[in-house]
Parts: structure tokens; C-alpha cells; sequence
């Protein structure tokens, strides 16, 4: 569950100029806290998400990166799809990964 969790993060903030941790907290029903810890993992996996404090702040990603540079392997293809086998995966993150996973 919790992969299923920091994906659709991913994917929300990669949808967004901006957005703020208590937005995303609010969207997938978890705390602020949380959102926090799964951001953290996915800056650690590479992806570059800028997070900014203040009245005009929020969390968003480096303007250059793009999907387009991931390359998987065949074998890392396969271990993603079977990774989110999940049957109440929105319509969207399929769609999403029948695009990455081809």
C-alpha cells in the first residue's frame, strides 16, 4: 500500500505547477507528517522535488525532469507492473503504466 501511496504522490505533484503537503495530506487521507516521510523517499529514489516554507511555498518538481528520461530495464518493467497489480488502482495510474511499462 504504501508504494501505491507514494506513487499517486508523485503523480499528484507531477500534475501541479505547486501544491502544499496539507493539500496532499487532504487528497489521499493521511497526515502532513507522512506525505513528508513519502516525499523524503522519493528524493531519495532521484526524483527531484523542490520543497519551498513560507506563506508562498509549497512542494513541486525541478522544472527539467521529465519521465522521458527514466529508462527501465525489461526486468525493472516487469517488477513495476507486478509491483502495483492492485485492483483498485485508478484508471489514470494504469494508464500510466501501460505507457512507462511497454
Amino acid at each position: 500500500m504504501k508504494q501505491y501511496l507514494v506513487f499517486g504522490i508523485f503523480l499528484y505533484i507531477s500534475q501541479r505547477n505547486k501544491t502544499t503537503a496539507k493539500e496532499i495530506a487532504e487528497n489521499f487521507e493521511i497526515s502532513t507528517r507522512t506525505v513528508y516521510r513519502y516525499i523524503d523517499a522519493l528524493s531519495m529514489a532521484g526524483v527531484p522535488i523542490i520543497s519551498e516554507s513560507g506563506k508562498y511555498g509549497g512542494v513541486y518538481l525541478a522544472p527539467n525532469f521529465s519521465l522521458e528520461n527514466i529508462v527501465l530495464s525489461q526486468q525493472e518493467k516487469d517488477t513495476l507492473k507486478s509491483a502495483f497489480k492492485i485492483d483498485n488502482l485508478t484508471q489514470q495510474i494504469k494508464c500510466i503504466l501501460d505507457k512507462i511499462c511497454v
